[in-house]
């Protein structure tokens, strides 16, 4: 690794030392940033215009081309907001803290977004570093969350070099930082492909068996397709119990003594418990509808727009667990439930269709996901490992280099 023949104190403990030549200045004295507004959102017709305006979700790639909302004139005009041209670089200082993207047109943002204009201090340069430097002058909250504002970050120190090297800092992490991006995008595509692998896998399992040769016969459900002769075909309401929890969100207890199962992916904690035993959980409305899914066994509470599935008959809550957890989306698909924010009605799940082996198949059945699942959930996890190894290297050398630690020029 390339080092600066000099180096001086910056007078920043986490800095360090930095190349002798290198300014260390407050982000004031170099740049200009504005900040953007939201327009009165009880009014619809704010948002039925053709100005761009950008939030911190359309901040998802390194050139923001287009936004998500759209403002008209004189919404624009009511909130004093001053435009940002395009080539601005524009930095998220609340929620997702330290976000950066380019203004690929001239738009508009809203106020948790600082938009740093062009001058003559190169901005791919500040791309780079204001994510390192700025978060660094933030305060904290009671869960060690950044807080930023407008003060907090024009008196953020920042490393400078010269223009020339600035331009030089920012060609060099292009290259250097897309090699990076291309082996995590790889990983992610792995990730996707052996996620779609394993449900496929379940899949077959639930709904044509173990045995290749078995005889089949038509299920008379399309998204069933055949299915082995022996087998029955069950609506659910025969199946197992069904009901729905007494709890809202607000009554989560951080560190509970029970798992309370809410309405998305995450299992939330909580002091009660109104069901002990063996359970499928399923999200009724919100965007998990039909989509979430938990397998339970023990004391547990639950919101009041999950469904439970229990008192199994002629399946095994596992077997039903694997099938319904892969299959409800076709019940989603053809319309029951729209892809959005929906809810799930009874008779959609009560009408919904099981194939019903016999229970020693089941079992086998399970089993044998149980051991797929094992490969496929470390193979996962592997390329998750690897993910987190090239972000933690990437954010190493941007902050090697832009504090100095690293020379990538000749200058």
């Amino acid at each position: 690794m390339k080092k600066y023949d000099e180096y001086k104190d910056s007078g920043v403990a986490w800095i360090g030392e930095v190349p002798k030549h290198w300014e260390v200045i407050k982000l004031k004295f170099k740049y200009h940033f504005q900040t953007g507004a939201t327009p009165n959102t009880g009014k619809k017709e704010n948002f039925e215009g053709e100005l761009k305006w950008a939030n911190i979700s359309d901040l998802n790639g390194s050139v923001v081309y287009d936004t998500t909302k759209h403002i008209n004139k004189e919404a624009a005009s009511k909130c004093s907001m001053n435009i940002s041209p395009k080539g601005s670089l524009m930095y998220s200082f609340k929620l997702s803290v330290g976000t950066v993207a380019f203004c690929g047109e001239d738009m508009y943002t809203n106020e948790a977004i600082a938009s740093f204009i062009p001058q003559k201090n190169d901005l791919k340069y500040l791309f780079y570093c204001a994510p390192i430097f700025i978060i660094h002058n933030a305060n904290r909250n009671i869960y060690n969350a950044p807080l930023l504002n407008q003060e907090l970050i024009k008196n953020a120190l920042i490393c400078l070099p010269s223009l020339n090297e600035q331009t030089a800092i920012a060609t060099y992490l292009d290259t250097h930082c897309a090699k990076i991006d291309n082996l995590i995008s790889i990983q992610q595509k792995r990730i996707v492909l052996l996620q779609e692998l394993k449900q496929s896998v379940i899949t077959h399992a639930v709904t044509k068996g173990l045995n290749p040769n078995v005889e089949m016969k038509q299920s008379g459900v399309e998204w069933i397709g055949d299915v082995p002769k022996h087998w029955e075909l069950v609506r659910t309401r025969y199946l197992c119990n069904l009901c729905t929890g007494s709890k809202d969100t607000i009554n989560r207890v951080d560190d509970g003594k029970y798992p309370f199962y809410v309405r998305s992916p995450k299992v939330e904690r909580i002091d009660t418990y109104s069901f002990d035993g063996e359970a499928i959980l399923m999200a009724g409305d919100g965007v998990g509808a039909g989509k979430v899914f938990h397998y339970a066994v023990g004391k547990f509470d639950y919101h009041q727009r999950v469904y439970n599935f229990h008192n199994f008959k002629h399946v095994l809550g596992k077997f039903f667990y694997n099938y319904i957890s892969n299959n409800f989306k076709y019940i989603i698909e053809e319309g029951g439930a729209k892809n959005t924010v929906d809810s799930v009605r009874l008779y959609m799940i009560q009408n919904f269709m099981t194939t019903v082996p016999p229970l020693e198949e089941q079992m086998e059945i399970c089993n044998y996901i149980e051991q797929k699942e094992k490969v496929f959930d470390t193979s996962i996890s592997n390329a998750q490992h690897q993910i987190e190894l090239l972000q933690e290297y990437k954010q190493s050398l941007i902050t090697e280099v832009v504090t100095g630690k690293r020379k990538v020029t000749d200058n």
